[in-house]
């Protein structure tokens, strides 16, 4: 009997807790989520003519700087001034603003407030001839990213984001913003000497932080393989 009890109860709140209503909510850009840039672990593939390196967060709820969520539903507004202001330095102001749901929890889409400014790559070890130690490699990587900017600078119009490839020597500045928080490095072409090769890879943010990674590169392991 008391069994029955306890699970009657347990039955009974389960119920009422499903029965919230929906709120709905209104957010002035279409971004819901900024974070911190901040992609802190590299998956590494290798071909025979090719390196390829993608830089992501382990836990990206972990970089959050504000999630719209938490003020729609909440009355933040602390959050919210910081939320909007973000809206107001990228142009995301849409008119009549974007519905949200209480419900929606995706937090998307989610992309980084920091702008990347630039981007080096160097090695403590000779690449080639051209590139010895210390050298920057620049010209030998190309870098990939998913941007939201393009769509919301054309008013809303066409896809949504944006995948862009380009080389690292040719990066401007000012053009990596409202990026997803994770990029893909790639090399077609291979050190002279298969060794090993610690990259140290810097990204200069507009808010004066320099986000730096250390990557791992065993090329000696590869062509034993």
């Amino acid at each position: 009997m008391q069994k029955h009890k306890i699970l009657y109860i347990l039955f009974t709140v389960l119920i009422l807790t499903s029965c919230e209503p929906v709120k709905t909510g209104l957010r002035i850009g279409f971004i819901s989520c900024y974070t911190y840039f901040n992609p802190d672990t590299f998956d590494v593939t290798y071909d025979d003519n090719s390196v390829s390196v993608r830089l992501q967060p382990q836990h990206w709820q972990n970089n959050i700087y504000v999630n719209s969520h938490d003020f729609v539903f909440a009355d933040n507004k602390l959050l919210e001034e910081r939320y909007n202001s973000l809206c107001e330095k990228f142009g995301d102001i849409y008119p009549g603003g974007f519905s949200c749901q209480s419900t929606d929890y995706s937090a998307y889409p989610a992309v980084c407030f920091e702008i990347i400014n630039s981007v080096s790559i160097v090695s403590d070890n000779d690449w080639n001839a051209e590139h010895p130690a210390g050298t920057l490699l620049n010209d030998m990587f190309s870098i990939g990213y998913c941007t939201f900017y393009p769509y919301i600078s054309n008013n809303y119009t066409g896809q949504t984001y944006t995948l862009v490839t380009t080389s690292l020597s040719e990066l401007q500045e000012d053009e990596m913003k409202l990026i997803q928080n994770s990029v893909r490095l790639d090399c077609a072409t291979l050190p002279t000497v298969a060794q090993h090769h610690t990259l140290t890879v810097s990204f200069e943010l507009d808010t004066d932080r320099t986000a730096t990674y250390y990557v791992e590169l065993d090329f000696a392991a590869t062509e034993a393989q």
